[in-house]
């Protein structure tokens, strides 16, 4: 019987229901700073958090404020996060946000700045970070400091945002598990993954920080890996939140001022590991003349859109399985990749191709080792399994 890995992306909590979206999120914000119902209120109690530190986050205030002229990019929370560290780095290379002959951001200059900004790319990231700049230069008395420590203080700023943002992230989704495991107690609703048997006895690559499958499946922790860290709101004060959250790392150069940013550096800082690789070791049945035969790998890709931000750990996965192709000819792998609909398709095969490279990608798919299956289609995903 063949060995079954699950690789889980965000749209795998939304088809079971799940309001994990960064839609979401930020309305879940919106409502703690406004109007936040009892059950919240309980909540937060129960778990002693304190929200004040949380108020104003600069990330979801560039959201708030520019979300008419950001088009469908406002609802994506790395984007902005990737906007806004490359208006920082802008400015650090660009020495242009102090008056030529003031030590500091008057307002007569600022506005100018802002103005010339208008026809550049990523214009209202850096006029965000313009008009904060300002804000935080007179907040926090940095005009006695020489300009470059003053624009590192602002670069820190940001990363200090960006880690608030995560555990305000953590916040939400830890609230969410209560009412939907604890309140509403949510049943799995159907998908093509209802065609694999013995589902709950599969290796889990989870890139949520949420335990779905677990609650709803029944997979073991033992054979999960939380690649980008999980949600524990009852971690002892000892230990970091692990939960990755950024963009993709754009250089082969190191850029020190982008590292903090970076998924690869917080994968490292946090210790997210390497335990999925064990799930892509070949599992041997042996003779009663001792000849091994392996089992087949069905690798499941469902809610995920492939992005480049990811592409690391997907290249890791096809490596993988190369490496044991290579080392035993008999062994059979399969890459099924679910999808929402057309568009989504199309997306994730654009994506496949940025990360395996077109021939890469025709040869795969060629041999039927990639494969495409509807995310609703239990006929379909049944003829893709290799039994």
């Amino acid at each position: 019987m063949a060995d079954t890995i699950l690789i889980l992306g965000n749209g795998f909590d939304i088809a079971m229901g799940r309001k994990t979206k960064y839609t979401d999120f930020i309305e879940f914000e919106k409502q703690l700073f406004s109007n936040p119902d009892e059950e919240l209120l309980e909540f937060l109690k129960a778990k002693n958090i304190s929200i004040e530190k949380y108020k104003d986050n600069l990330y979801l205030k560039f959201i708030n404020e520019n979300k008419d002229t950001l088009g469908d990019n406002w609802s994506n929370l790395e984007i902005m996060i990737s906007q806004l560290a490359d208006a920082i780095i802008y400015f650090k290379e660009n020495n242009i946000l102090y008056n030529e002959n003031m030590n500091e951001p008057n307002k007569r200059h600022s506005e100018g700045l802002k103005e010339k900004l208008l026809k550049d790319n990523n214009a209202y990231a850096k006029i965000f970070v313009v008009d904060n700049f300002s804000k935080l230069f007179y907040e926090k008395n940095w005009k006695l400091l020489q300009r470059e420590v003053a624009l590192e203080k602002l670069n820190n700023e940001f990363i200090n945002q960006l880690d608030l943002l995560i555990e305000l992230l953590e916040i939400y989704l830890s609230y969410l598990d209560y009412i939907d495991f604890d309140v509403q107690k949510i049943e799995a609703r159907p998908t093509a993954l209802d065609a694999i048997s013995g589902l709950s006895n599969s290796s889990v690559l989870n890139f949520n920080y949420t335990n779905t499958s677990g609650y709803l499946f029944g997979t073991s922790e033992e054979k999960t890996h939380f690649i980008h860290g999980r949600i524990d709101l009852d971690r002892p004060f000892s230990r970091i939140n692990t939960m990755v959250f950024g963009i993709e790392d754009k250089e082969n150069n190191v850029n020190s001022d982008l590292i903090p940013y970076q998924k690869y550096y917080q994968r490292v800082v946090k210790e997210t590991g390497t335990k999925f690789e064990d799930f892509f070791k070949p599992v041997y049945e042996y003779s009663s003349v001792g000849i091994a035969k392996s089992f087949p790998k069905n690798i499941i890709i469902f809610g995920h859109s492939v992005d480049p931000l990811d592409k690391e750990i997907f290249q890791k996965c096809f490596k993988l399985v190369e490496i044991v192709s290579e080392q035993n000819r008999m062994f059979k792998y399969r890459f099924t990749f679910t999808y929402f609909n057309e568009l989504a398709k199309r997306s994730i095969i654009k994506n496949l191709a940025i990360i395996l490279g077109k021939e890469k990608l025709i040869e795969l798919t060629g041999k039927q080792n990639v494969v495409f299956v509807k995310s609703d289609d239990m006929e379909g995903m049944k003829d893709a399994l290799l039994p």
